[in-house]
Parts: C-alpha cells; structure tokens; sequence
C-alpha cells in the first residue's frame, strides 16, 4: 500500500482542503503517514498570501526531496496557482496542481506516481508545462485572470473535537494588497442542504463543535440563487433550532457582514452560539483603509465592535492588522495602535504588508524600508499579548463550560476552549476528557498565557 504525505501551510481553509485531500486518498487505497521521509508521495498544500509563505513553501518542497529522493514531490495550493511556473522550475517538484484544479488532484497524482514507479517519463517534453495538469495554463508572478470552479464539500477538516467545515470558497473583492481573489478564484458556495447534511454527520460522530469556515464567509449563497437575501443568516437561523445542535463557531467575518439579525439568533442559544468573532480591520487609518480598497471606515467598524458587545459583553473580538502598507506614515501607524487599544479588540494576527505580484499595491509609490515595517509588527505584536492577557484576567475566578481537545500543554495537562475562546489547561483532579466539555472555575495563567481550570 503506498504512503502519502500531506503538509499544510496557511489558513483554515487550506487545511480543510488537506483533511478532503487525505479522505480521498485513503479511498483510492493510500496510508496516510506524519513524516515525509516515509511517504511515496510527499505534498505541501501551499500559502501565497506573503513573499515569507512563497520561500517557505519552495524550503519545504526541497526539504521533502531530502527526507525521501526516490518520493514523488506535489506541489498545490495558492503559491501553485498564482507562480506555477517557479514551482515547476524546481528540480526537487514532480507536479504542481493548482487550486484550479485541486478536486482533481487525487486522480492526476496517482496517475503520476503510476507512471513514476513504473519508470515511464511523462509524455510531454516542455519540462515545466509537463509538470501540470494538460488543461492549465503555465502562470507567471500572478498574472492571470479570475477563475471559478465548483465547490466540493469533502468532509469536515477535524481535530476529534472540533469540525471545521468550508462552506464558500474564494473572493470578489480585490483589496489592493491581496492576491487571494487570483489564487482561490471566485466566491462560491456549497448548497445549505450539502452544509446541512455534513453538519448532521459530524453530530452522529460526536463532535462537540461546528467551525464555519470559508474565505469570504459573508458571501455565503450569492452565487446559488436561493431566494433570500440573507442566505447565511438563515443558515445559521435553521441550525441553531436543532434540538441536539452542538456549539458553533464563525471563523471570521468582514465587519459590514454582521448584522443585529445575526446576532439576535445567537443570542438566543447563548449555550451554543460561540461568542468569539474575528473581523478583519487591516489599519486603524480611514486613509489607508481607502487606499486599501476596503468597504468600511473606522467609524463603522467602531460601531460593530458596539454593537456585538452589546449582545454579547463577554465576547472575544480578534483581528487582522496589516502593518507597513505603502505609503503609511508613523502618525497614521500609531493611529492605529491608538484605535485598537479603545475600540475593545482583544488579540491581534499580524500580517506585515508583503508587496505581493499583480496587485494594485505593488503599483502604489512609498513602499517602506524593511525594517520599519518589521518594526512595527513587532509593536503589534507586544500589543496584542497585552491585549490577550488583560482581556483573560477579566475571567479569573469565574466558571466556564470548556470542550477538551486532543492536545496537551508542556505540563501533559490536558487543554480546551471556552466558547469565546479563551484557553484553558485543566488541574489534574478535573478529569477532562477529549471532546467531553465541562464547567470549571477559572484560575491564574500557565505556561504559553493559558488559564488554569480547576
């Protein structure tokens, strides 16, 4: 039986695409093994969204050439849609299966590795042509244009406890800054009744919690004709009515996509809505929100940090912070550190601006030095630790319901959320038991800023 291997750089959503990759190769009869030194056939779902992610994704390609010569070497993801022809230049890469065409990368690579072991060349002689699927176009440094193919719904990407189920894929927004619309291609959704049949699945499994994932989540059903104009709000609405629903979770929404409706249905299932959003804010600066293409200013999104916490006080607000974006001055950094601090958001995922190819951006004058821009990520950074921790203390001493996962702390204590996601590592006499949740009393930090529950 051959091995396979498969790592995953990025986002959540790459790595539910990696878990419905795995799935199919175990039904075409592959093991799936964790080391690529003992896989036949080694493959790195890649991130493209920063110049970092690209040079860490060819570092591991030639790592997994090291680990096993004689494996075949598959390259897919967003690096390999939106730079297949670098990839491909790679002597240590046997195929590169773009997002394009990732439903079918199971087939195409299995039919390589066929050929491979029986030691028969590819029959196209182009060496970096020959290494893609025969209906792909070779695609240079992202130029290309807005493709769209159909959504699969694979099973849920789970850690046991939690499912994370992708329900739309790709963007239509084409922030200046952002390559993701030409890597992932157009929004689109998976039908509700296909959402819905998962979601009953992972229920019979007994997963403890649903996470709704996607790439622009608030675009949910503007592609699928369903004859509502809210079609994820009524999703959410159906399956919070479940009598054995389990908890859920949003992963990220764009701020202008929540709305009061939204949040009137979670709160009515306080027990089950997961109180923890991540909206994405990119600066604190309205000019540079304006030079980003983004659709909101600081006022609106101001506004629905009020509004969320009005419905839920308790809640986990998170964000993405783009530092360094050309042309940003240091009063309109600090700026931003200014509104972070007063608008109530609790932790921060920084992402440096990094000049990405046929973006808009790249075109726009005043890129910054490399160090100004590391700099004050770094600020970032040391911001949102604070940010964390301040917002923890404020559930010390109290009780909360925490689903225990299938990951230790450094101490072998067993480690769970609370549903607006605050960590926890359970005391030795709580008895926590992966994917059991139970209602423990929050006590001081641990190792890694983790809370003590006993």
């Amino acid at each position: 039986m051959p091995k396979v291997y498969v790592k995953t750089l990025g986002c959540k959503v790459n790595t539910y695409d990696s878990h419905s990759l795995q799935a199919d190769f175990k039904e075409q009869g592959y093991e799936l093994t964790k080391e690529p030194s003992d896989a036949d056939i080694s493959i790195l779902n890649t991130c493209s969204v920063t110049g970092n992610a690209d040079r860490e994704g060819r570092y591991l390609l030639r790592k997994f050439k090291k680990a096993n010569p004689k494996a075949m070497i598959v390259a897919t993801g967003c690096y390999a849609q939106t730079d297949s022809e670098k990839l491909s230049s790679l002597d240590e890469v046997d195929l590169v299966i773009p997002n394009q065409f990732k439903d079918k990368l199971v087939k195409l690579t299995d039919s390589g590795f066929q050929l491979k072991r029986s030691g028969q060349p590819f029959n196209n002689t182009d060496q970096v042509k020959h290494k893609l699927p025969i209906e792909a176009k070779v695609v240079s440094k992202n130029r290309q244009g807005h493709f769209k193919t159909a959504l699969k719904l694979g099973p849920a990407s789970s850690d046991r406890t939690r499912a994370f189920l992708k329900i739309q894929d790709g963007c239509n927004g084409f922030c200046t800054y952002c390559l993701i619309p030409y890597a992932r291609g157009a929004s689109r959704s998976v039908h509700p009744s296909e959402v819905k049949k998962e979601v009953r699945r992972q229920i019979e499994l007994g997963i403890g919690e649903i996470v709704f994932t996607g790439i622009h989540i608030g675009d949910y059903g503007e592609d699928l004709s369903l004859g509502t104009e809210t079609p994820f709000v009524e999703l959410f609405r159906e399956m919070l009515d479940w009598d054995d629903m389990v908890r859920i979770r949003i992963s990220s929404l764009e701020p202008g996509e929540v709305n009061e409706e939204m949040l009137k249905i979670g709160a009515q299932r306080p027990e089950l809505f997961c109180d923890h959003f991540h909206l994405p804010l990119q600066s604190g600066h309205d000019r540079i929100l304006k030079a980003m293409r983004r659709s909101y200013d600081t006022q609106h999104y101001s506004d629905i940090v009020e509004m969320i916490l009005e419905y839920f006080p308790n809640a986990n607000i998170g964000s993405d912070v783009i530092p360094g974006f050309p042309g940003e001055t240091e009063e309109e950094f600090q700026a931003t550190v200014d509104f972070i601090k007063k608008t109530g958001i609790n932790y921060i995922h920084v992402f440096p601006y990094s000049k990405r190819p046929n973006t808009a951006a790249e075109r726009i004058p005043g890129h910054l030095p490399q160090q100004i821009v590391k700099e004050r990520a770094a600020c970032l950074r040391e911001l949102s630790d604070d940010l964390k921790k301040d917002y923890y203390r404020q559930f010390i001493n109290t009780e909360a319901e925490v689903l225990w996962e299938d990951k230790t702390d450094p101490s072998g204590r067993q480690v769970g959320h609370t549903r607006n996601y605050l960590e926890v590592a359970a005391a030795a006499r709580v008895g926590a038991e992966r994917g059991c949740k139970s209602k423990v009393l929050l006590k001081g930090f641990v190792e890694n800023n983790r809370l003590l529950g006993i």
